[in-house]
């Protein structure tokens, strides 16, 4: 839908501006890089605070920048934000049980930890399904900022879209590690300024309409939705999918493990993690304040027009429609950063475990590192296109936070399961890895299937939150049931031996 006001002259320079600041880190970023090693991990010398606004930024996508809002705006209320302060639990496991063991282990490609503790073939699963999930994640990451300067400047999505691919993709592939770390700890100082000043600008429009009271008449303030209905996303459900769901981002997701050998000690490593986290938490309930806020000014100011408005584009419908020329552009502004902080990570970390999992792992000679320096950026490129033609496939969704819950689940459970089986005491082995992993996917698909959860749950259609919480766990114990089966048949007598 087009602004009838015209996006201006200021929002475009603010934009103009941006972008060409990315770009310049980019380039600066770029004549550091020496190695394979300095374009993968920045040769682990980026202070903690630096790395851990960059997983704060990868984290804090465009999905939770117009998702959340979109969110809270609906019916759903602020349910989702129950999820928040249960990221801590995630921190605490991260950086007591996990990140140190990684940092032991010297692996720049977390599966090569599955290799390490179980097979080469664990390693190939796990990193097959991080590109797949990764792939579909910048699609989706991309596909938001681009519908919101669409909203805003009324210039065709195609367009939008096409020209945030190229920018990130450009500053990625010259930069490497150390310009997608620099870049996402600006965007974050971004999209934090613009939400800050999003929310200013909505209770100012709402003054004199007794915002509070009429948020509570909605019960847009509304946390906790009761009950165990395998339908709907009920606080229960949203509170046990979120811990699994975090340490699975923040345990066995390349674009997160990555960060930590890009600091110089495990322990400035946890800082960084504690900094993401800590970081996080007040951001998620100022944007599902943002949602809440919204509906309220547009119960004040109704506009006929918001009937064609998606959920996930009512923010920047109103910053379209209500912001003045320059703040209106800082605020998109911000909306592309939280997208390109995540989208320029994956396409970093996607080519990461492409060189090293694959083309490096199975080559039958050892290359020289310019040569895998080369084939990573000539990945990144890649990978940038494929953002661009998937992010056009994602016009017709109806919700981003549900889409991206259902991408998650169809292609991390399987992974998730692995790294669990691999942290376990119980040596796993190569069919008892791949039979855990296969059930954990398997899962995830069947309780999507009508035939199926009807007869044996007693609904027609599970909460995509249910996914996980069936999926990774059923495989780790299927995994460890098919171990010890096998330690038996091994153990067990042969009449030779009788």
């Amino acid at each position: 839908m087009d602004n009838p006001g015209g996006f201006g002259f200021a929002n475009y320079a603010t934009l103009v501006l941006y972008f060409a600041a990315m770009l310049g880190v980019g380039v600066w970023a770029s004549r550091r890089v020496k190695s394979s090693e300095g374009y993968f991990i920045a040769e682990g010398r980026l202070p903690a605070v630096l790395v851990g606004l960059s997983m704060l930024g990868t984290y804090l996508s465009a999905t939770t920048m117009m998702g959340l809002p979109g969110k809270a705006y609906g019916p759903e209320d602020l349910t989702w934000s129950i999820q928040l302060p249960f990221l801590l639990v995630t921190a605490f496991v991260i950086t007591r049980f996990v990140l140190p063991v990684f940092r032991a282990a010297g692996v720049v490609s977390v599966y090569q930890f599955l290799e390490q503790r179980i097979h080469l073939a664990a390693r190939l699963l796990a990193s097959a399904s991080f590109i797949a999930l990764s792939v579909a994640r910048m699609g989706l990451a991309v596909y938001l900022p681009a519908l919101a300067f669409s909203q805003c400047a009324g210039l065709s999505l195609h367009w939008s879209i096409l020209g945030m691919g190229v920018v990130m993709t450009v500053y990625t592939v010259i930069g490497g590690i150390e310009a997608v770390i620099w870049t996402d700890a600006i965007q974050v100082v971004i999209f934090v300024v613009a939400a800050v000043y999003s929310i200013a600008a909505i209770l100012v429009r709402c003054a004199g309409g007794d915002f509070w009271a009429i948020a509570a008449e909605h019960h847009k303030f509304r946390m906790i939705e009761p009950g165990f209905d395998l339908s709907k996303p009920v606080t229960l459900w949203l509170i046990v999918e979120t811990i699994f769901s975090t340490i699975r981002i923040y345990g066995s997701q390349q674009d997160m493990t990555q960060r930590y050998l890009t600091t110089e000690s495990t322990k400035e490593a946890n800082k960084s993690v504690w900094v993401a986290i800590l970081g996080y938490i007040p951001l998620g309930y100022l944007f599902y304040f943002i949602g809440a806020a919204l509906f309220v000014f547009y119960q004040i100011h109704p506009d006929p027009r918001l009937a064609e408005i998606k959920p996930d584009a009512i923010y920047p419908y109103f910053v379209a429609t209500q912001l003045p020329p320059g703040l209106a552009g800082l605020v998109v502004a911000g909306i592309f950063a939280a997208a390109m902080s995540t989208v320029s990570s994956l396409m970093n970390s996607t080519s990461t475990v492409c060189v090293l999992d694959f083309y490096k792992r199975l080559s039958k000679r050892e290359r020289p590192d310019a040569d895998y320096l080369k084939v990573a950026r000539w990945l990144t490129v890649l990978w940038g296109v494929s953002t661009i033609v998937l992010a056009y496939a994602m016009q017709n969704i109806k919700s981003a936070l549900d889409t991206w819950v259902k991408i998650m689940g169809f292609t991390s459970n399987g992974v998730l399961a692995l790294m669990v089986l691999a942290f376990l005491p119980p040596k796993i082995t190569l069919w008892p890895g791949v039979i855990g992993f296969v059930v954990a996917n398997l899962t995830a698909w069947l309780v999507t299937l009508p035939g199926v959860t009807q007869p044996l749950l007693g609904v027609e259609k599970v909460a995509p939150q249910i996914l996980v919480l069936v999926g990774a766990p059923l495989g780790v114990i299927v995994g460890l049931l098919a171990q010890t089966l096998a330690n038996a048949t091994r153990r067990a007598p042969t009449l030779a031996d009788q």
